[in-house]
């Protein structure tokens, strides 16, 4: 058997997840979590309406001669190429220092608190790196929007809630455990993790 390529070596593509890409990171979602756990078409597609900046793609760049990919989306810089999603970010914004149970259906355009509902790579491309991969852009692309930003809308901490087997990734990257978290989503327990920005 081939070995896989990691993520270093596999032409990547990092953009905003557009609102008819949406049922794609479903198909996603649903496949690689619980039913308890995956978040419904209709709150990714909120998601995506109330904070599309937030939205973050991982594609598969693929000339067409070497086979078509699953999902298939037009690349505006190449007929030549076309993009395979392959995992994604999203989040909302809040105001507070914890991530609830509420903020996972909510949004508030004013909170300085990013919370990561889901970081999901689909399941024929995980253990390759590109979940670490993809978080460091995403937390790259969270510093370049406070850069750009006015001082009153500065974000001042991206939060997320994992489960035990996978804070390893999460304090990879640089997130800090927080302890057990609130939120009962599922059955098995959740622990809270904050990443501070540069703001």
């Amino acid at each position: 058997m081939a070995e896989k390529k990691r993520a270093e070596s596999l032409p990547l593509e990092f953009k905003l997840v557009s609102a008819d890409e949406v049922p794609l990171t479903h198909a996603i979602e649903i496949q690689e979590y619980p039913e308890t756990e995956a978040a419904s078409l209709e709150n990714l597609l909120f998601r995506q309406n109330a904070a599309p900046e937030l939205f973050l793609g991982c594609y598969l760049r693929k000339d067409d001669n070497q086979g078509s990919p699953t999902s298939i989306h037009p690349n505006s810089n190449s007929t030549n190429t076309s993009l395979e999603l392959v995992g994604y970010i999203v989040s909302t914004l809040v105001i507070g220092d914890h991530l609830t149970h509420s903020s996972m259906s909510s949004h508030d355009p004013s909170g300085d608190t990013v919370c990561i509902h889901s970081v999901c790579v689909s399941n024929a491309f995980q253990r390759r790196g590109i979940a670490t991969r993809l978080l460091r852009e995403y937390l790259q692309h969270l510093q370049i929007l406070n850069n750009n930003a006015h001082a009153s809308k500065k974000l001042k901490r991206v939060l997320l809630i994992a489960h035990e087997h996978t804070i390893g990734l999460y304090a990879g990257v640089g997130f800090v455990f927080v302890g057990k978290s609130s939120v009962e989503h599922g059955p098995d327990p959740w622990f809270e993790m904050v990443y501070t920005l540069e703001y």
